[in-house]
């Protein structure tokens, strides 16, 4: 097939389009400064001329963009997304109902609403991952890049959040009452308790705080913004400092190497280093390679769905230690041919123990890690098995060859 691919700096891009070559289509990358706008007239006429006398069977793109949907639409053309941030305004764009859209989120919680909404088009899917890295170990790799327990990701904790800023204007009463709905959901995993609580008059006091206007290009849920850029993104930061401080806290001999690799340079745990950032293509693979435990401790605004660090993690070989996701025991693919019944490979879903592990409690957390760090061949086999888990149904070969028309 004749691909166009939009061209941003997405994750897994060169491994798409390599893996789209192998697989015997021809690919042509398309780049514009508009094409992530809610709307863009520039896009649409621009995209249109590039087509002109190319045969072309469909687009495809990391996220959803309704510029490029309208484009597709206009010039009956099917186009293919895999969506795998959240939270994610542009899948309540009006361009989200065109008949040519084939959308795939990693969320089943979400693509349950918006199939509910009558969007038909969006169908769940695991995210793929990049599993042909082979990747150096031991003394070859930079100290800075291995450790006994690591954590890649942000905290949430910059100046100036929306948190903060509504803080700033909240009422006493208002205060008091988040601090409390985001505590009790803290200690609840696979269940949400903040969308109910979200009532219209919550959401008014909220607004008047800190104004945040729905897109008027959306039909996005009116609590949208406020649940998940606000309270979930706190909830996430409260999460990601309370877990790390109880391992920083276990670890004040520093007889652990526990590694930090973050946006916020400068944020400082007891008993954890923070190491900055971890580039994504050339760094991340190696830390998930080298450190004995990779942890993950998801954004609240991911309902049941399995993040991409997940995926990468396993992908790499490297041992997953996650908080609870529902999606984790997704069984949605059809069983590889040669495996028993018993077999780990029988199934698509993630076995916990298996797999990966996962934990639901700062004491879990601690007692899993001491436990995995103490049973070294244990550990050795499940992210065996989850490598061997991803490259047999979560590839991007697998993913694209089940997604794309025959």
């Amino acid at each position: 097939m004749n691909i166009i691919f939009i061209d941003w700096k997405c994750f897994n891009h060169d491994d798409t389009i390599q893996t789209l070559q192998a697989l015997g289509h021809q690919v042509t990358l398309y780049a514009h400064e508009e094409f992530n706008f809610p709307v863009s007239k520039s896009f649409v006429e621009d995209f249109t001329d590039f087509l002109f006398g190319k045969k072309v069977d469909l687009v495809f793109s990391y996220n959803f963009f309704p510029p490029v949907a309208e484009a597709c639409h206009r010039n009956h053309l099917s186009y293919i997304s895999v969506v795998y941030d959240s939270p994610y305004v542009y899948l309540y764009s009006y361009a989200m109902m065109y008949e040519t859209n084939r959308v795939y989120l990693f969320d089943s919680a979400w693509v349950k609403e918006l199939n509910q909404g009558g969007l038909s088009q969006v169908t769940y899917a695991t995210l793929p991952a990049s599993t042909h890295r082979s990747l150096p170990s031991g003394d070859t790799v930079p100290e800075r890049l291995r450790a006994d327990i690591s954590f890649v990701g942000a905290l949430y904790n910059e100046a100036h959040n929306f948190y903060e800023r509504m803080e700033e204007k909240a009422s006493d009463e208002l205060k008091g009452y988040l601090e409390g709905i985001l505590s009790a959901q803290s200690l609840i995993y696979g269940a949400d308790i903040l969308k109910p609580l979200m009532t219209p008059d919550l959401l008014a006091k909220m607004h008047r705080a800190l104004p945040l206007e729905p897109d008027s290009t959306c039909v996005e849920p009116a609590d949208y913004r406020h649940l998940n850029y606000v309270l979930r993104r706190k909830l996430t930061s409260m999460e990601r400092f309370r877990y790390l401080k109880t391992l920083g806290e276990h670890n004040r001999d520093n007889d652990r190497s526990i590694k930090l690799f973050t946006l916020e340079p400068d944020t400082e745990i007891p008993g954890i280093s923070n190491m900055g950032i971890a580039e994504y293509t050339n760094e991340m693979p190696l830390v998930f390679a080298n450190s004995r435990i990779n942890l993950n401790i998801t954004l609240r605004s991911i309902t049941t769905g399995i993040p991409l660090r997940c995926m990468d993690i396993m992908s790499c070989g490297g041992f997953l230690l996650s908080n609870y996701q529902q999606d984790f025991s997704l069984d949605s693919i059809a069983p590889a041919p040669g495996f028993t019944e018993d077999h780990p490979l029988s199934t698509s879903a993630f076995l916990p123990g298996v797999d990966y592990d996962y934990f639901d409690s700062p004491a879990s957390l601690l007692e899993k890690t001491e436990y995995y760090l103490s049973h070294e061949k244990e550990r050795q086999e499940i992210a065996q098995n989850g490598k061997q888990k991803v490259e047999t149904y979560y590839s991007l070969t697998a993913f694209l060859q089940r997604i794309l028309p025959s």
